[in-house]
Order: C-alpha cells, then structure tokens, then sequence
C-alpha cells in the first residue's frame, strides 16, 4: 500500500486530505470520501457520514495513524472498493506525514566512518555497540516541490539522503522479532544540513542543533513495509539533473528492526513518530567533495518511495550571531557547597 496527502482548498482554507494507492497501481483514492461513501452506503445520513469520515481520517497522518485498526480497515477497504467516486487523477503531493516526534540514527558505516574522518576523529566503539540518534524538530517538515531555506549564519548547504521510518502503532519495549508488527512503512527523508555550523556545533558534544533544525524534508509517500525489502533499496541523488550518487540500503550495519527495538526501550513509541536511519553512504555532498549552490534542483529516489524533489532558496541576510566569551573557570572543578 502507499501512502499520501494532498492540499485541497476549502471554506477555511488549505486542508490535508490523505490518500491510499494500490503498490502495483498509480490510482489514488481519497480516503477521507471513500469512507464518507461507505458510511452512505450502510445507511448513515449525510451529515453522520461526514462526520464520520471526517474523524476517522482527519488531515494529519498522525492523528489518522492514532485510529489503529479502524483506520488500517478503512485504507485496506478502500483499496478492496476503489469505488470511482474517491478517486483522484493525477495529485500533487505534499509532505506525507505530520511527525509527532522525530530522531535521526546513523548506520550506514561508510557515511559515519567518513563523517568522523571529516571532524579529524577515529570512529567510536558506541556506534557498533548501540544504534545511536539525536532528535530533531518535528515541526520544521517540509514537503515535495517545498523551498528549502538557507539560513542566513550558514554558508555550506547540505541534503541528506536516508530511509525514513513512519511508526504506525504503539509499542515499548520491543524486540528486533517484534518491532516491524509497529512500523507503518518506509518515506524518503532529507535531512538537510548546515555543514559549517554543525561541525563547530557538535565539537561541543551536545548534537547538530543550528546545524540542523531549520529544514527538514519527507515524501512524497510511505510505502508499507509489507510491500518492500528495506535491506535492498536503489537510493539515487540527483542534483540539477546530474547523478551525484548511486548507493543502496544494503549497507546498514543496524537493520530496521534494530533500529525501533532500542528507540522503544524505557519509552513509548507513539504513531507518527518518525526515525531516520541516517545518510545513506556517499549520500551528501561532503563525501563526494561537490558543493551545492542557491537554486540547485536536489531529487532524491528511492526504490519504491518515489522521488523527492525540492529547489534551494536563496541565502537569507545575516542576523544576530553570538561573541565569544571570555574563559572564567579554564577547566577547573566548580566549588559546590551542599546544604544540610
């Protein structure tokens, strides 16, 4: 099954509807008016119908994620049905989900190896001992055909090809066996990046932060992970219609599974989370010594995820940057005085 959204127009505005297609078939369905449809059909009056169809498939995946099997039922009926009146020629998609929560992992080992080369640094023990992430801004998404803004305090824009994982049902504690029965399916994510910045950033041991949390980008579907084999995936990158890379998702050296199984241990992973896998290897510019330019045109494709395209903007104007301060305590233990 895939997975979409579109903006339609309405009294109040620009609203997401979600729709549903047929993996071997590129006809969507409006999922909010085939349920609309099957609650006439069973008898329900115009305004219970809407009703209805309205709750169950509200505009955010999210919250539509948060119906459980009810929701599944309806996608899975629809695409049973494919009643003609629901169905919608040729959409323009934006951003697939709505995340809850978003954290980004790395494990793809020659894109982490060359990242720690690129800061002068060997490669920890921790990234074979664990699947590490840091977490990101879940409302910073942008969509397919969305501009990526350039902040004004960096000077090297970076895109970040990676799988991007839609849980689809709660779960904690989970097991490698168990966690994909939590997974909705697979999108494409660009995590773009301010190169310059997060490297001076991140020397400080807290995570990318500015580097990182102004834009990031999802879409332009989730396919469902009982249509597609994660471990095989064709990932390209093109930029102005040059190939700049050609990899695939066998490369991981902590699996899909593994991946939710830790992210769900001590917490609760909720529908609409959304965990990155990390850039794919030579999936950004730093590997393959290429720099990006306002304007560029970054698509990237992923087997059966579709292609993401989106146009840099221009760099913003300079605003308000940070003075370094003076040294005070030059290393020393602070003198704590407990009270009693």
């Amino acid at each position: 099954m895939k997975i979409a959204r579109r903006t339609v127009d309405g009294p109040d505005g620009q609203s997401a509807r979600i729709l549903v297609a047929a993996p071997d078939d590129d006809a969507w369905y409006d999922l909010r008016t085939a349920v609309r449809l099957h609650a006439l059909q069973r008898g329900a009056t115009v305004e219970s119908a809407n009703r209805l169809a309205a709750a169950l498939v509200p505009s955010s995946l999210a919250q539509a994620l948060g119906g459980g099997d009810v929701f599944a039922d309806a996608m899975k009926r629809t695409l049973d049905e494919r009643p003609n009146e629901a169905k919608v020629v040729e959409p323009v998609l934006t951003n697939a989900l709505d995340p809850i929560t978003y954290r980004d992992f790395m494990v793809f080992e020659r894109h982490f190896s060359f990242g720690y080369k690129w800061q002068g640094k060997p490669v920890p023990e921790i990234m074979y001992e664990l699947p590490i992430s840091y977490a990101g801004d879940p409302r910073s998404f942008l969509g397919p055909d969305d501009v990526i803004p350039w902040p004004g305090y960096t000077e090297r824009l970076d895109y970040e090809l990676e799988l991007g994982i839609v849980i689809g049902r709660t779960g904690t504690d989970l097991t490698p066996d168990t966690a994909l029965d939590h997974v909705l399916g697979l999108t494409i994510l660009n995590d773009v990046s301010a190169r310059d910045i997060q490297a001076r950033e991140m020397a400080g041991g807290l995570g990318p932060s500015k580097g990182k949390h102004f834009a990031c980008v999802t879409g332009p579907l989730v396919t469902s992970l009982d249509e597609i084999d994660e471990s095989g995936l064709g990932m390209r990158v093109r930029v102005n219609g040059e190939t700049w890379c050609e990899t695939t998702s066998a490369e991981m050296v902590w699996s899909v599974a593994e991946i939710v199984a830790w992210a769900s241990q001590g917490e609760i992973l909720r529908p609409g989370a959304l965990l990155g896998t990390g850039t794919c290897n030579g999936g950004s510019t730093v590997e393959i010594e290429r720099m990006l330019s306002p304007g560029d045109v970054i698509e990237l494709e992923i087997d059966q995820l579709g292609t993401l395209r989106n146009r840099l903007g221009q760099p913003a104007a300079a605003g308000w940057h940070p003075k370094p301060l003076s040294r005070t305590a030059d290393g020393e233990a602070a003198t704590v005085k407990f009270l009693r």
